[in-house]
C-alpha cells in the first residue's frame, strides 16, 4: 500500500469517527484537490504533487494533520 491510499483512509476513518457529512465534505476535498479520494486504490502510485494537496486539503477542511 502506498501513502496515498493511506491518506485517503485515514480521511474516511475521520469523516465516520466524527460523523461528518459525507457527501459534502468528500466533495470539499475533491474540489480541492482534483480527484476523488474514495477512488484511491491500494496499487495507485504516489505522486507528491497529489500527496501535499491531499495533506493540505485535510488540514484545512478537516483539521486533520496526516504526516
Amino acid at each position: 500500500m502506498g501513502k496515498l491510499y493511506d491518506y485517503a483512509q485515514r480521511i474516511e476513518e475521520h469523516i465516520q469517527r466524527n460523523n461528518l457529512d459525507v457527501f459534502k465534505t468528500r466533495g470539499a476535498i475533491a474540489m480541492r484537490v482534483g480527484f476523488i479520494v474514495t477512488l484511491i486504490k491500494p496499487e495507485d502510485p504516489d505522486d507528491a504533487e497529489k500527496l501535499r494537496n491531499l495533506q493540505q486539503a485535510a488540514q484545512d477542511i478537516l483539521g486533520l494533520r496526516l504526516d
